[in-house]
C-alpha cells in the first residue's frame, strides 16, 4: 500500500519539475528578447538627426555673385573665340585672294591670242635669260619646281611628316602630267617643220602658208594652256589639300618672296658690272 501511495507523489514532483523547466525556458527567451531590445535602443540613441538650418540671405547673394562671374568668364571666352574665328576667316580670305592673283596671271593664255602672243608666253621679254633657263617651263615656273620648293620648307611646318607624305604623292602625280605635256610639245616641235611653208615638204593642200603657221601656233597655244592649268592645279592642291591654313599662308608668302629674289638676282646679273648681291626676305 505504501508503494501505491508514493507513485502519485512522484508523478506530482515530475510534473512540477517539468513546469519549472518550461518557466525557466520562457524566462530565458524573454531575457534574450529584452537584451536585443536594449542593444537596438543603444544603437538608436547613437543616431543624431540634424535639423536643416534655414539658408541665409548672404549665401544666396554669394551664389548669385559666383554665377555672374561664371557668366562673365563665358562671355570673355566666347569673345576670344569670335576674334580667332574672324582672324581665321581673314587669313582664308587673303589666301583665296592670293590664289586668284595666280589664277588671273595663268589665265592670260586662255583668251584670244595672236602668233606674237604665243611667242611671248613661251619666252616672256620681262624675264631675264638666266631665270628663264633655270626655272621656266612653257611660260612660267614648272609646277613640280613649286612643289619642290614647298618640300624644302616642310621641316618648318606644323606637321612635317604628314606634309612630306602627301607632297611626295602630289609631286609624283604632277610630274606624270608634266611628262605628258612635254611629249605633246615635243611632237609638235618635231612635226611642225614639215607643215611650214619653208619646210622640206611642199604640200599646198594644207592651205596658204600663213594658215599653216597659224595652225601650228594654235597647237602650241593649247599646250601652253595645259601647262598653265597644271601650274594652277599644283598650287591649289598644295594649298588646299596638303597644307593647313597657317602653313598655306606661310608658303604663299615664301613663294612670292623667293620668286622676287630670284628675279632680282637675274636682273642684276644681266646688268652687272661687278659682284651681284641680293638680300633674301
Amino acid at each position: 500500500m505504501r508503494r501505491a501511495a508514493s507513485q502519485p507523489l512522484l508523478i506530482h514532483f515530475q510534473e512540477t519539475e517539468y513546469d519549472g523547466e518550461e518557466q525557466d525556458q520562457e524566462l530565458r527567451i524573454k531575457g534574450k528578447s529584452l537584451r536585443d531590445v536594449d542593444s537596438i535602443a543603444k544603437q538608436v540613441t547613437c543616431i543624431t538627426i540634424h535639423k536643416r538650418e534655414p539658408k541665409k540671405p548672404s549665401d544666396e547673394f554669394l551664389s548669385c555673385e559666383k554665377y555672374g562671374a561664371w557668366r562673365q568668364e563665358q562671355r570673355t571666352g566666347a569673345a576670344r573665340l569670335k576674334k580667332q574665328l574672324k582672324a581665321r576667316w581673314a587669313i582664308q580670305k587673303l589666301i583665296d585672294e592670293q590664289l586668284n592673283r595666280f589664277n588671273a596671271h595663268y589665265n592670260r593664255a586662255l583668251g584670244p591670242t595672236k602668233m606674237t602672243d604665243v611667242a611671248q608666253f613661251l619666252m616672256p621679254k620681262w624675264v631675264p635669260a638666266h631665270e628663264l633657263a633655270a626655272l621656266f617651263w612653257l611660260g612660267d615656273w614648272r609646277p613640280s619646281t613649286i612643289l619642290e620648293l614647298l618640300r624644302s620648307l616642310a621641316h618648318s611646318l606644323w606637321d612635317p611628316v604628314g606634309v612630306e607624305r602627301a607632297l611626295s604623292q602630289l609631286i609624283n602625280d604632277i610630274r606624270i602630267e608634266e611628262a605628258v605635256i612635254d611629249e605633246e610639245m615635243t611632237e609638235i616641235q618635231s612635226n611642225c617643220v614639215l607643215h611650214l611653208p619653208f619646210g622640206p615638204v611642199k604640200n599646198d593642200q594644207n592651205g596658204p602658208p600663213l594658215a599653216r603657221v597659224m595652225s601650228e601656233c594654235k597647237k602650241i597655244h593649247r599646250v601652253i594652256v595645259k601647262a598653265q592649268n597644271l601650274r594652277m592645279k599644283a598650287l591649289e592642291l598644295a594649298v588646299k589639300k596638303v597644307l593647313s591654313e597657317t602653313d598655306a599662308a606661310e608658303f604663299l608668302v615664301a613663294l612670292v618672296g623667293i620668286q622676287d629674289a630670284i628675279h632680282e638676282f637675274s636682273v642684276k646679273y644681266r646688268t652687272r658690272k661687278g659682284p651681284v648681291c641680293v638680300n633674301f626676305p
